[in-house]
């Protein structure tokens, strides 16, 4: 059932520009159909040319609240080092509650700068002292309640996160609210899996954080763990990962490899530009 109609006197669509472009959106709000050489007819006029909607690949929704924290000149040894422990300060205080209203507030902004799908590469998982929550996806549910409030499309990337530096070190305080081990992680996944069922604006994968936080056995772990979760994922290798240990720095520097379960690939042909805000 049509709900809306909208038209533009030029549009970009898969094959190019197009002029005089009718989209026709449902009650859910995707797209239903577009039509090109017709008249507005009645319809709400766009005020511009219309492009499809930009994804933002890589968010850390809760960091939007420490913005002006950290950007001010420092000392000569000021670095990421130092940014670091300011982050690790502010996020040792956060509460859910808090969680989910600042990624609400960050995903309106993004809405209306033109973005309409964001990557959230989320790694704040348990209490203040690293205690578990009760719903151990406590936290991850915060960030899609608000991704489902303001109608952005969400892949929620939960991170692996088990150590403090290279080679499996120790971490410190200000991590202890990242960590789990392979198996505790992949229940986490498992129940965001099944939070996130039903819903085609929602999508959930995993994201090994670097080579400081995750060892190849804990990777290797982890993909063979997301596997038995979702046979039917994008295959990933846990043997071919700790042999291939060596090749992924160059691969993954800036951005951690990211698997996606079943649920994602599906979903993906439903989200559209034009979701209503809810």
């Amino acid at each position: 059932m049509v709900e809306s109609r909208i038209f533009a006197e030029s549009a970009l669509l898969p094959d190019g520009w197009a002029r005089d472009v009718l989209f026709e959106i449902d009650e859910v709000g995707d797209l239903a159909r577009i039509e090109t050489g017709v008249t507005c007819d009645g319809a709400a006029r766009a005020a511009g040319p219309v492009i499809p909607g930009m994804p933002n690949l890589h968010s850390h929704a809760f960091q939007r609240a420490m913005a002006g924290l950290a950007e001010r000149t420092g000392p000569k040894d000021d670095s990421f080092w130092t940014w670091r422990e300011v982050m690790y300060d502010f996020v040792g205080r956060l509460t859910p509650e808090q969680v989910e209203a600042i990624a609400g507030q960050l995903y309106v902004e993004m809405l209306k700068s033109g973005y309409t799908a964001v990557g959230e590469f989320h790694y704040l998982h348990h209490a203040p002292d690293g205690t578990p929550y009760d719903r151990l996806s406590e936290m991850s549910e915060r960030v899609i309640a608000a991704a489902s409030l303001t109608g952005i499309g969400l892949t929620q990337l939960p991170v692996l996160y088990g150590f403090g530096g290279f080679g499996g070190q120790p971490a410190g305080p200000g991590q202890r609210r990242f960590l789990n081990d392979p198996e505790r992680f992949l229940r986490l996944v498992e129940a965001l899996v099944e939070a996130a069922a039903g819903d085609p604006q929602i999508q959930v994968g995993i994201a090994p954080h670097s080579l400081r936080a995750v060892t190849p056995d804990s990777l290797g772990a982890a993909i063979e763990g997301l596997n038995a979760i979702d046979p039917a994922a994008p295959r990933l290798s846990g043997v071919t990962a700790r042999r291939e240990w060596g090749a992924i720095p160059t691969r993954t520097c800036g951005s951690p490899p990211v698997a996606v379960t079943r649920a994602s690939t599906n979903c993906r042909k439903r989200s559209g530009s034009f979701r209503k805000r809810r």
